[in-house]
C-alpha cells in the first residue's frame, strides 16, 4: 500500500514545516481567505451588473472586473502562505452578492463600505500574529495589503466625490469614460 495516499499521513507531511504558526492565527487566515473571495465574488457581481446592455457602462464594468480579479489574487496569495505555513485551508460558501445597482454611486460606496470591512479584517489578521508572536505573518500582511488596501479607500473615496460633482446622464456617461484607465489600485493599465 503507498502510504501517501494515506490522508492523515500525507497531513503528517504538511505539519512538518509547521513552526510557530499558532491555530489562532490559521484561524484568522481562514477568515480573510474567505473574506477575500466574498469581496471577489461581489465585485464580479457588480462588474456584470454595469455590463448589462440596459446600464453599458463599459468603465465600471472593467474597474469592478479588475477589483475581483484582485481580491481573488489576494485569496490565493493568502492560500498559497498557508501551504508555507503547514496550515490547512478551510473554504466556506459564499454569500450571494447583490444582484443590481440603482446607481454608480450606490455600488462604489458598496464598495468602499466593504474595502473597509476587508482593511479591518487585516488589521486583525495582524493583530493576532502580533500577540502569537508570528513575526513572519505581521510582515506578509504589511508587505502584501496594508499599503494597497489604504490606496485603494483612497481612490474610491475620491471617486465618489467625482462622481457626487457629476451627478447627471452627462457626467455619469463622463465619469465612466474616465474610468477606463482606472483601477482599484492605482496600478496603470
Amino acid at each position: 500500500m503507498n502510504f501517501l495516499l494515506n490522508p492523515q499521513i500525507r497531513r503528517i507531511f504538511c505539519l512538518m514545516v509547521r513552526q510557530n504558526f499558532n491555530k489562532e492565527c490559521e484561524d484568522a487566515l481562514n477568515k480573510q481567505i474567505n473574506m477575500e473571495l466574498k469581496a471577489c465574488h461581489a465585485y464580479l457581481a457588480m462588474a456584470y451588473h454595469f455590463d448589462r446592455s440596459d446600464v453599458a457602462t463599459t468603465g465600471l464594468f472593467n474597474f469592478f472586473k479588475q477589483a475581483s480579479l484582485e481580491e481573488r489574487h489576494h485569496a490565493e496569495l493568502i492560500m498559497e502562505y498557508m501551504n508555507k505555513r503547514g496550515g490547512q485551508i478551510i473554504l466556506n460558501s459564499v454569500p450571494e452578492p447583490k444582484a443590481s445597482y440603482v446607481s454608480a454611486k450606490e455600488a462604489l460606496i458598496e464598495s468602499l463600505n466593504m474595502e473597509k470591512e476587508v482593511n479591518q479584517s487585516l488589521l486583525d489578521v495582524h493583530a493576532v500574529g502580533s500577540r502569537a508572536n508570528d513575526p513572519n505573518l505581521c510582515d506578509f500582511i504589511e508587505t502584501n495589503f496594508l499599503q494597497e488596501q489604504v490606496d485603494g479607500l483612497k481612490i474610491l473615496a475620491d471617486l465618489i466625490r467625482q462622481l457626487e460633482r457629476a451627478e447627471c446622464d452627462l457626467g455619469v456617461y463622463l465619469f465612466d469614460k474616465y474610468l477606463l484607465n482606472a483601477n482599484m489600485h492605482g496600478k496603470a493599465k
